[in-house]
């Protein structure tokens, strides 16, 4: 009867040390929460599309080139920073933001999404 014991214990240590080491490696969870670039270049657009440049917003949609993509992102930057360039498209990138109704992280997420399509788009 003992020996039934030592051999039950001992195979149970066994299953334990090797259940143990058979698990898979890696992170558990969802990963670290960035956004990837294929998706902030798709948000980026949407942002830009929905808020920046349309019929009704501060860039007319014929009027987004190489030329304004660059004084866009340069406003983008300064606006993030808390400064200005001075030049007109500094009030239009506060649309992003939803003329202040949004604040925050939030933001300054949409800012670079914007930030990112626009670099992405007319490789600035």
């Amino acid at each position: 009867m003992k020996r039934y014991f030592v051999l039950a214990v001992l195979l149970v240590a066994g299953v334990a040390l090797v259940h143990g080491s058979a698990e898979a490696s890696g992170s558990i969870g969802t990963g670290a929460g960035k956004v990837s670039p294929r998706a902030a270049y798709s948000q980026g657009k949407a942002l830009t599309f929905d808020l920046l440049v349309c019929d009704s917003c501060p860039v007319q949609r014929g009027d987004l080139d190489r030329d304004r993509a660059v004084s866009l992102t340069a406003s983008l930057v300064a606006v993030f920073d808390g400064n200005t360039t001075g030049s007109a498209d500094d009030e239009a990138v506060t649309a992003v933001c939803g003329g202040g109704a949004v604040q925050g992280e939030e933001c300054n997420l949409r800012m670079e999404l914007v930030h990112y399509f626009l670099s992405r788009r007319f490789k600035l």
